[in-house]
């Protein structure tokens, strides 16, 4: 039986690795600091720090035909030597172990790592450029994988803002102001198109990389993107409710956010901001033409709007 490590996996996203990756006929090893919900039989939970798992395997990862990395630390909740350390360092420490030639090894980063994108659609070329140390972390771990010659077999998945169930980014703020019948900030007169991706997709778009062994670096990001005033367009005829708005400009849009994220005073990054105020959706030719996926993006942001529209 082929032995799968699972990081993060009590996670956001990582649970539905888990989840998915637990219903095949794989020994799995299960890495968290926080308890883990699902109990089977082929899953051995080991709650502890990434660094602390692999200090305890003593740098030897060998016995591991696949390794998917999930784990994360928002700056949110983190000061900057605890958001480098795990990010950082958990992904330095793994590339100094020792693995089995043939290990098939799957980093989560982000489509933080463009900031705000210097054109849009994000093509394969196009420069990264993080906004915040968040997305500093996740560029500087994938340079550390992709100069590593010991993993010839690597993927790196670069997901757009991932939503779904109560999770919904920085729309929570504007969900909430929608059910209290209150206005929402719209940079650039919500022109600007906005792409993002179900949990459950990117979930089923890492075991698909992982069954099928493709290697590279791909988006996760769900089909056809739409500007923002169209998605509310939609969400006002589906709730039937009316959604005000009020323009602003991108930059004092951006501005504001960066002062509420400094101050602390909101659970958000920088880029967060940056990806509601400006263009951000990849080019529809950069992606794996073999994967469906189960939610576009108008899909995606519903299903999470569901749960903050109209609850009562």
């Amino acid at each position: 039986m082929e032995k799968v490590l699972i990081l993060g996996s009590s996670g956001f996203l990582g649970a539905k690795v888990l989840k998915l990756i637990s219903s095949k006929a794989y020994s799995i090893d299960a890495v968290d600091l926080n308890t883990s919900y699902i109990l089977k039989n082929n899953i051995s939970h080991h709650k502890m720090d990434v660094t602390e798992f692999i200090k305890m395997k003593n740098y030897n990862l060998s016995e591991y035909n696949y390794i998917i990395d999930t784990a994360t630390v928002l700056p949110f909740k983190n000061n900057k030597k605890r958001l480098m350390d795990k990010n950082i360092f958990s992904v330095q420490e793994i590339v100094n172990s020792r693995f089995d030639k043939n290990v098939f090894f799957i980093y989560v980063s982000s489509s933080g790592t463009y900031g705000i994108p210097e054109e849009t659609p994000i093509r394969q070329s196009t420069k990264q450029a993080p906004l915040d140390l968040y997305g500093d972390s996740k560029l500087e771990a994938e340079r550390l994988l992709l100069n590593n010659k010991n993993l010839s077999n690597l993927s790196i998945i670069r997901p757009k803002a991932i939503l779904g169930e109560s999770r919904g980014g920085i729309f929570e703020i504007f969900f909430k102001l929608i059910e209290k019948g209150f206005p929402i900030p719209l940079p650039n007169n919500g022109n600007q198109i906005m792409q993002f991706v179900d949990v459950i997709d990117v979930a089923r778009f890492v075991e698909h990389i992982m069954e099928n062994k493709i290697t590279g670096i791909w988006p996760a990001a769900a089909p056809n993107p739409l500007k923002l005033n169209h998605y509310l367009d939609k969400l006002e005829t589906k709730f039937n409710k009316k959604i005000r708005r009020i323009n602003i400009y991108p930059k004092a849009f951006l501005i504001l956010g960066y002062i509420l994220v400094n101050l602390k005073l909101i659970n958000f990054t920088k880029w967060h901001f940056g990806g509601y105020a400006y263009n951000s959706y990849f080019d529809d030719d950069w992606k794996l033409n073999d994967f469906k996926y189960e939610y576009d993006s108008y899909e995606t942001l519903l299903r999470t709007a569901k749960f903050w529209i109209n609850k009562n």
